[in-house]
């Protein structure tokens, strides 16, 4: 049922006095609750009934805990919307709890007395059916429902989701059509879900609203704590090109959707870390990526354009984990983005040849092959290897192979005096998938580049994920003692984050990998103490 037909259907129910049960079930998350506030305080001044009452059954433990809650929340219903407090209570119970004096009784005695003769003529709101106590039975609970509508003159509505509960909430289905007098269904479309949660306009609102429907995001909480993350990331890419906040804002809220509703629906939607991973998203059927659900997911990715995950989205996503992006990591990797842009925008020859990949579907390789040339000759010098990258990989699906090769001797000669724009393992050489390229790039920037040592490597990785296999190699020649020496030497926070890097390291050298083991045995075999510090290595 529409929202339009769900908010009539209320509207209708609050404006007549005849007692009767009203049931709205749907998925959680898609708003029932916010929804029924929000109708029930623009509908307020239509209400017949002039007290009302909300109580959610999460946490209540006995009906007699209901029937206080129902009697100890109740309010006026022009009071609809304002915080609860003792001014905004309804007559009806005030005054006679007031007036109330009888020595040896107790306070939850007497509302429990009260409170079976007070309630009537009430609008009665129960929330989350579905998360009801052992304690309270289904069947208890429509009874007590029952006796309000038909004892009490009350309106009673209901919110559940029909679909979830354990097996004593199959009693609803059993007692609903003896007691549910109406049900509607109310299930919203993303764009209905968007609207009612940010009917306002802020910054890239409409692009954070394009991209929350091409992923169906229905989840109230979910999308409010998208747009919370995108407003906040923005924040500290303020000042860059508008493309960049638009990578932060589209990876945010796929990121935020795998991190968030992923349990929800396995199948449809990506698990966070499948996504959260740089380069091709390969099977893993060791954590349970099977080829049939990695081509799933990423086809519902590719249908949202989401290609690879690069240092940005990382950056992201790591934010997304913790509750906070590391600011001077993403504007680093930010402002090398911005580059990029500002070296398209500056070589009118390269931004011609894009216009002209993407102007047309006529058949005009020879016209773009010339086009790329020019470009990448005329960006050689300033442009970054990932970004030259893109258009060797133009050249080659037209058949351009040799002049591709060309050209990549054409960009290590104009960048000699630089070798560290070759190291393809930075972070700025991400998504570079030329393999003659990278193999060249790697070639050039060990032969002008000169060796690290240990401490030199330790350094540049240190809380990064990427690293050159040369270094590997480097590390490698070192012996397990000389590995269990270093170890034995460091203190303070560099232990953690070095003996880190040897093993980010070790995961491309088995030869590594067996010292860094003997050496982490050798340190664990010293102490039961040792042994439970070196734990957190080894899980």
């Amino acid at each position: 049922m529409s929202v339009e037909l769900v908010k009539e259907q209320i509207r209708r129910f609050l404006s007549s006095d005849t007692p009767e049960v009203l049931a709205i079930k749907g998925s959680w998350g898609v708003g029932k609750t916010y929804s029924w506030k929000q109708y029930a305080n623009e509908f307020k001044d239509d209400c017949v009934l002039k007290s009302y009452s909300y109580v959610s059954l999460f946490g209540a433990n006995s009906i007699d805990d209901l029937k206080k809650s129902v009697f100890l929340n109740t309010i006026d219903v022009h009071n609809i919307g304002q915080p609860l407090n003792f001014k905004s209570r309804s007559k009806s119970w005030v005054e006679p709890l007031q007036a109330l004096k009888i020595k040896g009784i107790g306070l939850g005695d007497v509302l429990g007395s009260i409170s079976q003769l007070a309630m009537s003529n009430t609008i009665i709101c129960f929330d989350d059916l579905e998360r009801h106590s052992e304690r309270v039975t289904i069947k208890d609970f429509m009874g007590l429902v029952s006796y309000y509508k038909e004892q009490k003159g009350c309106k009673v509505v209901l919110l559940l989701n029909e679909e979830v509960g354990d097996k004593t909430f199959d009693d609803y289905q059993k007692y609903k059509e003896k007691i549910v007098d109406r049900q509607l269904h109310f299930e919203p479309t993303a764009e209905q879900c968007f609207d009612i949660m940010f009917a306002e306009d802020f910054e890239f609102r409409n692009y954070i609203r394009d991209c929350c429907i091409g992923l169906v995001i229905k989840n109230k909480r979910v999308i409010r704590k998208i747009v919370e993350h995108t407003k906040e990331f923005l924040d500290l890419v303020n000042g860059f090109d508008e493309n960049i906040k638009k990578q932060v804002i589209h990876s945010t809220i796929v990121l935020s959707w795998c991190y968030y509703c992923h349990g929800a629906d396995k199948k449809r939607i990506p698990e966070f870390a499948f996504v959260n991973q740089s380069g091709i998203r390969k099977e893993n059927v060791q954590v349970g990526w099977t080829k049939e659900i990695t081509v799933h997911w990423n086809m519902t990715l590719n249908r949202y354009g989401y290609g690879f995950t690069d240092e940005i989205d990382l950056a992201v996503a790591r934010g997304i984990e913790q509750g906070f992006l590391e600011q001077e990591k993403l504007i680093h990797l930010c402002r090398h983005k911005q580059k990029e842009f500002d070296i398209q925008n500056a070589s009118a020859k390269w931004d011609e040849a894009w216009k002209l990949f993407h102007g047309s579907f006529n058949n005009n390789e020879k016209d773009i092959a010339l086009a790329f040339e020019e470009g990448m000759r005329d960006i050689a010098s300033s442009t970054s290897a990932s970004q030259y990258s893109s258009g060797l990989k133009v050249l080659r699906t037209i058949g351009k192979d040799e002049k591709a090769d060309e050209l990549i001797e054409f960009f290590i000669d104009s960048k000699h005096g630089s070798p560290e724009d070759f190291d393809v393992d930075s972070v700025f050489s991400f998504g570079i998938k030329d393999e003659r390229f990278i193999e060249r790039l790697r070639k050039s920037y060990l032969e002008l580049k000169p060796e690290p040592t240990v401490k030199e490597i330790l350094d540049l990785r240190c809380g990064s994920n990427s690293y050159n296999s040369s270094e590997a190699e480097i590390l490698a020649r070192l012996k397990a003692e000389d590995i269990y020496d270093l170890f034995m030497s460091f203190e303070g926070e560099e232990l953690t984050d070095y003996i880190r890097v040897f093993m980010l390291l070790a995961g491309s050298s088995p030869d590594l990998a067996t010292k860094v083991n003997e050496a982490l045995d050798k340190i664990a075999s010293i102490s039961e103490l040792n042994k439970d510090r070196i734990y957190k290595f080894r899980n």
